[in-house]
């Protein structure tokens, strides 16, 4: 018989109400698979955890995948990887909600995209020269092209 506790009813995205983390971060751009970790530690820790997670490709040929995965040990020793990326407490707090499960977290690639997008235009907003944001952002000059004639269409992002 399942436990309706570790059994949650899944919606639709759309149906899904927003969540936000006890620190107060929404997290409703998050796949869900990451906002269950989110909710636990918090979004900027959830983010920094996924980010060093190693990746793993998947999936038949043709339709492979970039994926994530991490074992939450059920007790976990001080020098822990988990200690060493996200603190003695954050990574209790994960053993707690997750010891002894492994976790497929989604990729987030949208997300850091995204993120790194908008670092990429603030910067030239700034005054950064060209040569400067691809040396940093380890990006082509056609990516930042493309990127300012997408932001010319889109106001909110103009540079």
């Amino acid at each position: 018989m399942t436990d309706i506790k570790t059994q949650p009813t899944r919606m639709p995205a759309a149906e899904q109400p927003a969540r936000s983390a006890p620190t107060g971060d929404d997290l409703g751009d998050l796949p869900r698979s990451v906002q269950e970790i989110a909710l636990v530690i918090g979004r900027a820790d959830a983010m920094r955890l996924i980010g060093q997670l190693p990746t793993f490709v998947a999936g038949i040929e043709g339709k492979q995948s970039a994926r994530k995965a991490l074992y939450v040990p059920k007790r976990l020793p001080p020098r822990h990887r988990l200690v060493r990326i996200l603190g003695a407490e954050k990574a209790l707090k994960l053993v707690e909600a997750f010891g002894g499960r492994t976790l497929q977290p989604a990729n987030c690639r949208h997300v850091f995209t995204r993120y790194r997008d908008e670092a990429i235009l603030r910067m030239l907003r700034e005054g950064a020269s060209v040569p400067v944001v691809l040396s940093v952002m380890r990006v082509s000059r056609r990516y930042v092209d493309d990127l300012r004639a997408r932001a010319k269409n889109d106001p909110a992002k103009a540079a």
